[in-house]
């Protein structure tokens, strides 16, 4: 029970060292922003802080007194009694009690042993701590993501109730390594086993509706024949091979548009990304001429609601150092490394090359910002260009084409020709005509809408 005791507190000690290494390192940030700015900022905040860092010391100290009471009382054996050595001034011992408690409603509960004279005033830290370290919590917590497409909900756990142990012996072969990447590119709520239970679940669901399908095609005689065979019977033999292969090809296509999809999506966040990527580092480009520190650059990017997509990734970082006790370049890699925007990527990585090798930080984001936005600059070109060239075939095809067959469809039909070659009337073909017009303004307007810009 001692060991165990001892252990716990050893646990906790290391908790409030990596706590405190966050808070101080928050502190001193917030310090020498006041001293580069000469204006007293984040007033409130870094009360927070203080209040924090002093609770959790006081938490240290009280821990680190019940290590040596803890330690005497573990013994493999008893120690003999000597004659010749004269007996030792009694030891007066300490009486240790457990403090349990759960630091958050989502942790599990904790047991410490401390000293019962200190009993007191540690849960009177304790309360302190906690009250300050929600606050930040609450102030620098990733917010929640705008994309509601895999919310956690009842149908993940019911995915999971079936098809848990199926996805996680996938995964433990090495199956969707890029499906697990890509996940995490898209900032997916779902870790890959949830994703794939959810995957497999989807395809089983999709197989009943086509069963359910195949046999409302095969027995009721709806649709699906050869164009050949319209105007004979058909039996249920040849009805049965014109159809069978929906129960297959439904479930198939469902679970290639789920394992799709995350890439899909991601590819889409990092274009977001890469349109808002040059005023980014121009910004921060000109944050840096003011000599801050390289962590207060993406602390005053964060406060900014103009770059959307962007910050999405800062707050990762963010969140990484101020709640992990990563440091800025460690951060800096892993997030790196999980972008979804290779430019993202490049920019992040210069960065922790740059403060790894003592570089300078504002030469560097003037260069790269340039580059960005030589390369923001092309894009539009491109895409003027690109709607020039549309503008012409679509001028071409939806407006002089069809009004040149329906003047030919109009005299060919008052001399009866028309009616006697397509036995259409002129009615039915300008229907048809304006219905082909329609089509082809809405598939106009949704190619030009994929290649636009997000800008």
């Amino acid at each position: 029970m001692t060991v165990e005791a001892l252990r716990n507190n050893l646990k906790q000690i290391k908790e409030i060292i990596r706590e405190l290494y966050v808070f101080t390192n928050q502190l001193n940030v917030i310090k020498n922003l006041e001293v580069s700015s000469k204006v007293v900022i984040n007033v409130k905040e870094k009360k927070l802080l203080s209040n924090a860092i002093i609770a959790l010391t006081n938490q240290l100290n009280i821990l680190n007194n019940s290590i040596p009471g803890l330690i005497d009382n573990i013994g493999f054996y008893k120690k003999l009694d000597s004659q010749t050595e004269a007996p030792a001034a009694p030891v007066q011992k300490k009486n240790f009690v457990q403090v349990k408690y759960k630091p958050a409603p989502e942790q599990e509960k904790l047991s410490l042993t401390i000293s019962e004279d200190d009993k007191s005033k540690f849960i009177k830290n304790l309360s302190s701590s906690n009250l300050s370290i929600n606050q930040l919590k609450n102030k620098f917590a990733v917010e929640r993501p705008v994309s509601s497409f895999g919310k956690p909900n009842s149908y993940a756990k019911l995915s999971n109730h079936f098809f848990k142990g199926v996805s996680n012996r996938l995964i433990a072969k090495g199956y969707f390594k890029a499906l697990n990447k890509d996940l995490r590119k898209m900032n997916s709520p779902f870790v890959i086993g949830t994703y794939v239970s959810m995957m497999l679940f989807t395809m089983l669901i999709s197989f009943f509706a086509s069963i359910f399908l195949f046999i409302l095609l095969l027995f009721f005689n709806i649709g699906l024949t050869f164009p050949f065979l319209t105007s004979v019977e058909v039996s249920i033999l040849l009805r049965f091979v014109q159809v069978f292969w929906i129960m297959f090809a439904i479930p198939l296509v469902m679970g290639v548009l789920m394992y799709f999809y995350p890439s899909s999506e991601a590819k889409n966040l990092g274009k977001k990304i890469e349109q808002e990527l040059p005023f980014v580092a121009i910004h921060m480009s000109a944050i840096a001429t003011s000599g801050v520190e390289p962590l207060s650059i993406f602390k005053i990017i964060l406060q900014s609601e103009e770059y959307k997509y962007t910050n999405r990734e800062f707050k990762k970082l963010m969140n990484l150092i101020n709640f992990h006790g990563k440091d800025l370049v460690t951060a800096l890699k892993k997030i790196s490394s999980s972008s979804p925007s290779p430019k993202l990527r490049e920019l992040l990585g210069g960065l922790a090359t740059a403060i790894t090798s003592g570089g300078g930080l504002h030469s560097y984001l003037d260069k790269h910002a340039e580059g960005l936005l030589f390369d923001y600059k092309l894009e539009r070109e491109k895409y003027t260009k690109t709607s020039e060239t549309f503008m012409d075939i679509y001028i071409s095809i939806v407006i002089a084409a069809p009004m040149i067959m329906l003047m030919l469809f109009v005299i060919m039909g008052s001399t009866g020709a028309l009616t006697n070659f397509l036995g259409l009337s002129v009615q039915v073909l300008g229907f048809l005509i304006i219905l082909a017009i329609i089509v082809l303004n809405l598939g106009f307007i949704m190619f030009l809408r994929m290649k636009q810009p997000v800008l």
